[in-house]
């Protein structure tokens, strides 16, 4: 199965968590460590409001509060990063995880690579503030 199945999939069984009116906005595949995949999924009202659940390769809720923030830091820095590279988002769904961070790096993009995330560190904790503190689960 392919990473565009895998997200499917883990939209199939987010969208069964849904609150009413609540749409699956989006769904990032991270890897915060070596053979671990979580899938962070936003969820969004039709008045905008954004709720969070981060779902394990098994399509389980994740509520350890550490292993949330690690996937939602990740999927940040990669965001920022691809900005400031300048990359050009394909159709098909990538893995936000560190080694995609230095693949980056890796392909003449360093200087920008680099330069774009120097000043990350707010949109970092914005981002995962804004999860904690809309997550449809208590976190421990």
């Amino acid at each position: 199965m392919g990473l565009a199945e895998d997200v499917e999939r883990i939209a199939a069984a987010a969208s069964r968590r849904a609150g009413a009116a609540e749409q699956i906005a989006a769904v990032l595949p991270v890897e915060p460590a070596d053979g671990e995949r979580i899938y962070l999924c936003a969820f969004e009202d039709p008045g905008g409001a954004q709720t969070w659940l981060a779902l394990d390769d098994r399509g389980a809720p994740v509520t350890d509060r550490t292993r949330v923030r690690d996937a939602a830091s990740i999927a940040a820095l990669v965001e920022i990063a691809e900005e400031g590279a300048a990359v050009q988002i394909e159709a098909e769904p990538r893995v936000a995880s560190a080694a995609y961070l230095d693949s980056l790096a890796a392909n003449g993009r360093a200087n920008e690579v680099f330069g774009s995330l120097q000043g990350a560190l707010p949109a970092i904790e914005e981002l995962t503030r804004d999860v904690e503190l809309h997550y449809k689960l208590e976190l421990i």
